[in-house]
């Protein structure tokens, strides 16, 4: 599996996760594979972040120098990701929130206080914490899955690809799960060994 963030020329990852984006371009810029807005506005388009690439374009217009066009572009896309985490979850208050585990100790706290949260705990590896009423096993994570509203999990991107845990997998079986489930996933900066990848029909939003 390859760990590079660096998008391929000419190539549109169709998970919109603008904010990875900064830590591409801040990549590039130490490395000076990067010197000009331009060059960062070409990476923003091969990346497919079409906020970015429009702001960057105006930039690119104004003569912006780069570094200061990084700033300004960093903080766009902060703000945006503040404003879409909480649009999404204002969108999850009240519903059936389904949390798998493993995942970070803090993403629970951001959906206990506005949803119905179940936590699924298709397998122990990895758990790092005790949940009291957590439904345990794969079987009964699957029949859990069937009730929710929305699937909460952890990731690891790969270029195009999302990857997941093999038990997480088995619990996102796009066969079993509602049409009109909500998949959110938090990514995580490594892969693990039993990841495999996530097969869905459902489009996958970050938080």
């Amino acid at each position: 599996m390859n760990e590079s963030t660096t998008p391929s020329p000419g190539k549109k990852a169709p998970l919109k996760d603008e904010v990875g984006l900064l830590e591409v371009l801040r990549l590039l810029i130490e490395t000076e594979k990067v010197k000009t807005t331009s060059d960062l506005l070409k990476y923003a388009t091969q990346y497919g972040a079409p906020e970015a690439e429009e702001r960057l374009q105006v930039l690119e217009a104004e003569n912006i120098p780069v570094d200061l066009a990084f700033d300004v572009i960093s903080t766009h896309l902060r703000l945006l990701e503040y404003k879409r985490n909480s649009s999404l979850l204002a969108s999850c208050r009240g519903i059936k929130v389904g949390l798998i585990l493993p995942m970070p100790p803090h993403l629970p706290d951001l959906f206990v206080p506005v949803a119905d949260v179940t936590y699924l705990e298709p397998s122990s590896v990895g758990v790092h914490f005790h949940v009291e009423g957590a439904i345990k096993g794969e079987r009964e994570c699957r029949a859990k899955a069937q009730e929710m509203q929305a699937l909460v999990f952890e990731a690891f991107r790969d270029g195009d690809e999302l990857y997941v845990d093999e038990a997480i997998s088995d619990v996102l079986e796009p066969k079993i799960l509602p049409a009109e489930i909500r998949l959110i996933a938090h990514l995580r900066p490594h892969s693990n060994p039993k990841d495999v990848v996530l097969k869905t029909n459902t489009e996958v939003s970050f938080i």
